[in-house]
């Protein structure tokens, strides 16, 4: 005998299931649901739509979208919608210290001879070989009327930049702290996307219009949530002192049915 689609639907329901409690619970249903809306809907508006009229509302929508803080935050931590904590909203936020090091060398003149294609020994800056010696002579810039032009003695200290090689250098360094101010990352950012209903006025009034079908919710139940352990309900006073669901990996099934303690799901019976 061929069992009826609804008979077999409404049999296999605890007596006391209510879609829209499971729903609460399992809110992740609805925000898939409301994902699959905006899919439909976003790609039915582009396909209406001249390409060049599509480009530049996509652009400003998107922009906009973004830009209003407020709407984001709401999708971002709304259990239908993102359902993210608002910890991790707060702290995307925060600014962060970067430090960047930059380090020059600096060289003490001991003994060193300027290797060059002069008499006079003179060092152009962006490229000075340095070898055991004892002549000391002037050291320029990238041309000799370069202000930075100096006659060094023994003792001095002098910078050193794209050299080859150095005698007696020391790395002197210098720490510049920059702020960072927090922002969404790329990954958030393609999720809170998703919800985005393009050329909506108000995207949070739009989201609330999303069609609710409570049928697919409910039974989701039926064909996953009751076999794999999900809470159908909330747990009565006596309830919570049950025993808590053993945690379960993707395939695990059970045969009890389990309720919601503020979030501990623990069994009925």
């Amino acid at each position: 005998m061929e069992v009826d689609d609804d008979e077999l639907y409404s049999e296999n329901f605890p007596k006391d299931f209510v879609d829209t409690v499971y729903m609460q619970l399992n809110p992740a249903l609805r925000s898939r649901q409301i994902v699959d809306y905006i899919v439909s809907y976003n790609d039915s508006l582009k396909k209406n739509m001249k390409p060049e009229a599509y480009s530049e509302m996509f652009s400003k929508d998107s922009a906009a979208f973004y830009e209003d803080t407020s709407v984001i935050h709401e999708i971002f931590v709304n259990p239908f919608y993102l359902g993210m904590t608002e910890e991790t909203w707060e702290d995307m936020w925060l600014t962060t210290y970067v430090d960047k090091v930059t380090c020059e060398k600096e060289k003490t003149i001991k003994e060193i001879n300027l290797i060059m294609p002069s008499d006079t020994p003179r060092i152009i800056v962006d490229s000075v070989h340095y070898k055991a010696g004892t002549t000391i002579g002037t050291i320029y810039g990238k041309t000799a009327a370069d202000p930075t032009s100096k006659a060094y003695v023994l003792g001095d200290t002098i910078k050193i930049s794209n050299q080859d090689v150095a005698y007696d250098s020391l790395d002197i360094c210098d720490t510049v702290t920059t702020e960072k101010p927090g922002a969404l990352s790329g990954a958030y950012k393609s999720y809170l996307f998703a919800f985005n209903i393009y050329n909506a006025l108000d995207d949070l009034a739009a989201l609330k219009k999303v069609p609710l079908d409570l049928t697919p919710i409910a039974y989701h139940y039926v064909v996953y949530g009751k076999m794999h352990g999900l809470a159908y309900r909330r747990c009565t006073k006596e309830e919570k002192k049950n025993p808590v669901r053993p945690v379960l990996s993707i395939n695990d099934t059970v045969d009890n049915l389990y309720c919601d303690d503020n979030g501990v799901i623990r069994q009925i019976n």
